[in-house]
């Protein structure tokens, strides 16, 4: 037990400090000007429906859900269980990712509504959230696997994904002159986290014989109850969210300057949530 504590402490430990590095390299890239603006922006929507579905709503209703079934009914059932709810997961995510795809610059209109006197900063934060969005699928399936694996008082993968998220989002950096602007680069490196999560975490469940597959949903017991257990917890945590989302400070209404699309702005920025 102190073995895990330690492991986990210095893997937390280890994500603060490249985080604090991330921050570091984005004030230094993106400054504080419509670039900038246009990537956090963008990094907003996923990060607020990973809140809501992909972390602790998902975690409080999964995780004593898989546990009590593979104490009770042992390594089949549990593996059937979480077999189900990846394909439900993996499903919604896909449509969610569909809808928001496809209706990206009006969900950009109601998160910043400032955006639509430029339209070049407002092209811009479409452009980049729809490179972002996919991570909230990439994230969904790395929670789902965590989870599995806590069970199995696993703990070090799940500890270690957002490592690399930060070093993810610093190498893409660190050739920002590959790409259009450098918030381009930032929104890479967070797709490319979210395949590395995956790799890293559905690795650790693949070598421990808990990777889930594709199976035909079924509305058994377990599932009910499941359900009935993430529905409340969804509300609980959709609650905060709204709140961050209708916050006046969250939404940038006034009328912003001219986005370059070839420069460079310097100044400070404030740090990612993902």
């Amino acid at each position: 037990m102190i073995g895990r504590i330690f492991t986990v402490g210095g893997l937390t430990l280890a994500s603060r400090l490249t985080g604090f590095a991330r921050d570091i390299l984005l004030a230094a890239m993106l400054g504080a000007g419509p670039i900038a603006d246009a990537f956090f922006v963008a990094l907003r929507l996923p990060n607020h429906f990973r809140a809501i579905f992909a972390e602790g709503a998902f975690n409080a209703a999964f995780v004593p859900a898989y546990a009590r079934i593979r104490a009770q009914g042992g390594v089949d059932p549990a593996k059937l269980f979480a077999d189900r709810v990846f394909t439900l997961l993996f499903a919604s995510n896909l449509v969610l990712l569909a809808v928001a795809l496809v209706f990206t610059p009006a969900v950009i209109s109601v998160l910043a509504p400032g955006f639509s006197k430029d339209p070049g900063r407002f092209e811009l934060a479409v452009e980049l959230t729809r490179i972002t969005f996919p991570y909230l699928l990439l994230v969904s399936l790395v929670t789902l696997y965590g989870g599995i694996l806590n069970a199995l008082a696993r703990f070090a993968a799940a500890a270690a994904a957002p490592i690399l998220l930060n070093l993810s989002m610093m190498a893409t950096l660190a050739v920002a002159f590959a790409f259009p602007t450098p918030g381009h680069a930032a929104a890479w490196g967070v797709f490319l986290a979210g395949i590395l999560e995956v790799l890293l975490v559905g690795g650790d469940a693949l070598r421990n014989g808990v990777m889930t597959v594709f199976r035909r949903p079924t509305w058994d017991e377990d599932v009910k109850r499941f359900f009935k257990a993430l529905v409340p917890a969804t509300i609980g945590s959709a609650g905060v969210q709204l709140a961050l989302f209708a916050s006046p400070s969250s939404r940038r209404s006034s009328p912003p300057a001219p986005c370059p699309r070839s420069t460079t702005p310097t100044g400070s920025i404030s740090s990612p949530s993902a």
